[in-house]
């Protein structure tokens, strides 16, 4: 093909509701103007390639901002609210239906997804665009995978191809050539292998760490870039609304770090944060930034010579900052402290509350070993309350777990922070 080293082959993975972190991938794409000539996906992933390959930008923006639950499934009306799946007393008698109702059809109806695709799809525009499309499913008549590109599929079975890709264990089978089909991610989860032998070698990925065969890419030979969520969030069918946006923006953050548009461990920081930028600079002036010897860092930070955003990373981490948002070294600087007084409020309520308060609910997170708040919320009760050899084990407890605490209580502690 006359494309094959040119722009880039887009391999989408799948994951279900998970699908719409693509959306926020492809948009930092095209801001970066980085070309793509190929798409490759499995299941939701093969869905979006497919709207990709047709140009179908806005169309695919507007389905991940109001894609529901019931976009997707014909469920009945007592098991959705707002779109999201509503399981309690009420819907028990619908759920029951719902189950009666899959036995006999042998899937979940999944009639909203291929309306929904049929009034955005244009085959004959795919097909023209000049960009080449794959799909990975799997023959459940025969028990063999499919990995089928557009120029395989007859005229007009493309839709049927992509809602094969896309049929999740559970859901309807749909029938090609008179053969079933079920879900591409069970073969293939993450269809890179697929692109190789396509003969792709400048290969972009997006994994969105989704259910089913997700196999280690052999990138030999390749210039590959590797995107996948740097934050563990939502299921396979979590439509709800909160989660969608914030999953399509981490997409788009995680892209422009990627490819260094931005900075960063577990935060997105604009900048370098290199000696030759200000912020950086004005901080090595600062009484903590001449301070030595230096706290102790997580280990990933350990050798890296960008000392502010190392700090601020620590103590945006302590104090749980939200991280699915950009920040400049100044607006991570001023949520940190936010946070911060946020924190030193419900600190001064607890130490009204008596000390025999404080004793059980530090007990109780060591027995569980689990935090019900921040880290810096019980680093301060410690230091407040509990000296000598039981502060020792908490503090010891709390180091292990969050190895950002002394970096991050250096920085929270120093004048003017």
């Amino acid at each position: 093909m006359d494309h094959l080293d040119s722009g880039y082959c887009l391999v989408l993975s799948g994951g279900g509701a998970k699908g719409v972190y693509h959306i926020g991938v492809w948009r930092a794409l095209k801001e970066l103007g980085i070309g793509v000539d190929a798409f490759v996906g499995a299941s939701i992933g093969a869905i979006i390639a497919g709207l990709l390959a047709q140009g179908s930008d806005e169309a695919l923006e507007e389905i991940g901002r109001t894609i529901t639950l019931d976009s997707i499934l014909a469920l009945p009306p007592e098991l959705t609210e707002e779109g999201e799946l509503k399981l309690d007393r009420e819907s028990i008698g619908a759920a029951r239906e719902l189950f009666s109702s899959l036995l006999r059809n042998k899937g979940l109806d999944t009639s909203p997804l291929r309306k929904l695709l049929t009034a955005r799809l244009d085959e004959a525009a795919v097909r023209t665009s000049g960009k080449d499309l794959g799909i990975v499913t799997v023959n459940l008549s025969d028990l063999e995978p499919r990995e089928v590109f557009i120029d395989e599929m007859p005229e007009g079975s493309l839709a049927d191809y992509l809602m094969a890709s896309a049929a999740f264990p559970g859901f309807e089978q749909p029938v090609i050539g008179g053969k079933k089909y079920v879900d591409g991610g069970i073969h293939d989860n993450i269809p890179y292998a697929m692109a190789r032998k396509r003969g792709y070698r400048r290969i972009i990925v997006s994994d969105i760490s989704g259910r089913g065969r997700n196999r280690k890419p052999d990138i030999e030979g390749s210039a590959t870039v590797y995107i996948r969520n740097s934050i563990a969030m939502g299921g396979t069918l979590d439509f709800s609304r909160r989660f969608l946006d914030d999953f399509t923006s981490l997409g788009y953050l995680d892209t422009m770090r990627c490819f260094g548009r931005l900075s960063g461990y577990s935060y997105f920081v604009e900048g370098s944060g290199g000696r030759g930028d200000k912020a950086e600079r004005d901080f090595l002036g600062t009484d903590l930034g001449r301070k030595r010897p230096l706290p102790t860092f997580p280990e990933e930070m350990r050798y890296d010579k960008r000392l502010l955003l190392r700090y601020l990373e620590c103590a945006a981490a302590v104090l749980e900052v939200e991280r699915v948002k950009a920040y400049s070294y100044e607006s991570l600087a001023a949520a940190i402290k936010a946070r911060r007084d946020e924190e030193e409020a419900r600190i001064a309520g607890l130490l009204a509350s008596g000390q025999s308060a404080i004793t059980a609910m530090l007990r109780e997170a060591l027995d569980k070993k689990l935090l019900d708040g921040c880290p810096y919320l019980y680093a301060r009760l410690v230091e407040e309350c509990v000296p000598g050899a039981a502060g020792a084990i908490f503090r010891k407890f709390l180091l292990d777990f969050y190895p950002a605490l002394p970096a991050g209580l250096a920085y929270l502690k120093s004048p003017g922070h």
